[in-house]
């Protein structure tokens, strides 16, 4: 017959509540306690938790992490929170760090996941992966070994697969930047892509959505950042076509956008509104109106969400976090002189 909790809460003398929290590696119970409920366990033979056998043990509590560009201004701040809730918990970080490079992320994915897998002391408990940029079938054969949360990806397109994900509401903070433009009296605006991953494609899409439903636009602009910064008369082209505002889909993008726009000669944002999001540092630098991302969340959601598996949540989380549009100086009316 199969032991039960009832019976580890008689074998050491707590309540089936406190029995219960020491089994799931819960830091408000003591060590000692942690490792009664461990050995009581043991002995019936019933199953212990990883998270509370290495507490159990006095063993390192690690965390791994694959980050997309720790030094980046967006990931650094997300990974900064991730760093903050794991020493709140008590856990450590391994970090992973890609440098926007695909085959790094996936090497450091399967490095993490290796060491999971293995005996070592100090083998990983779960992933946290602050990066949309790997593919399912890594992230979902990690999770049928270890807990797996992903920033920055949806719901959609991880749902099944074991892996709980936290994002910002994207399409919400797109359709507040149309709307706001919208109001200043824009009626075409062009949106400068930095890649075709998630986050970008999420944002595009919602400003189609939104020009559509605005103006009846049929005749969308849409650019890449490289193809711009490599040929900036681009940028006056579409200008030329009655473009008033670009949307870029991150502060960097818009950064890189006004760079280019000088070398043509062309004063941006000033003859044209530019618009960012996440609100890094440099937007404010730059007096950029861009979405606030909640970085000071999202990673430390996704530390909460792995833990809460190890602590014997079976059931996905899809999150998705509110944003904050953030209006400065780059956004003016059409009518304002350049």
């Amino acid at each position: 017959m199969t032991a039960t909790l009832a019976e580890v809460a008689l074998r050491t003398g707590m309540s089936r509540s406190l029995a219960s929290l020491a089994l799931r590696g819960d830091d408000g119970v003591s060590a000692e306690r942690r490792a009664q409920a461990v050995r009581a366990a043991d002995a019936l033979g019933l199953p212990v938790g990883a998270l509370a056998r290495r507490r159990a043990d006095g063993a390192p509590l690690v965390l791994g992490v694959v980050v997309t560009e720790g030094a980046g201004a967006f990931h650094g701040a997300v990974l900064h929170s991730a760093i903050a809730s794991a020493a709140a918990l008590g856990l450590e970080l391994r970090v992973v760090d890609g440098d926007r490079d695909e085959a790094r992320l996936r090497s450091g994915l399967a490095e993490l996941h290796a060491s999971a897998v293995s005996t070592a002391r100090d083998a990983v408990l779960g992933l946290v992966v602050l990066s949309s940029r790997l593919p399912s079938e890594a992230l979902a054969a990690a999770a049928r070994d270890v807990p797996v949360a992903v920033v920055g990806s949806s719901g959609d397109r991880l749902a099944g697969l074991g892996v709980d994900t936290v994002r910002s509401d994207e399409e919400s903070g797109m359709h507040e930047v149309m709307m706001h433009l919208a109001a200043l009296g824009h009626v075409r605006t062009c949106f400068v892509a930095e890649s075709r991953h998630a986050s970008t494609t999420r944002r595009a899409h919602e400003h189609a959505v939104t020009a559509r439903r605005l103006w009846s636009a049929t005749d969308l602009h849409v650019d890449d950042i490289a193809g711009l910064a490599a040929d900036p008369t681009r940028i006056a082209r579409h200008l030329g076509d009655g473009v008033t505002a670009f949307v870029a889909a991150n502060d960097s993008t818009a950064a890189r956008l006004v760079a280019s726009a000088r070398e043509a000669g062309l004063r941006l944002p000033g003859i044209a509104a530019v618009t960012g999001f996440d609100d890094t540092a440099p937007a404010a630098v730059m007096d950029l109106t861009t979405v606030e991302q909640p970085r000071d969340r999202l990673g430390a959601r996704a530390v909460e969400l792995v833990v809460e598996r190890l602590r014997g949540r079976r059931t996905e989380r899809h999150e998705v976090l509110p944003t904050r549009l953030v209006t400065r100086g780059s956004t003016t009316g059409v009518s304002a002189p350049a």
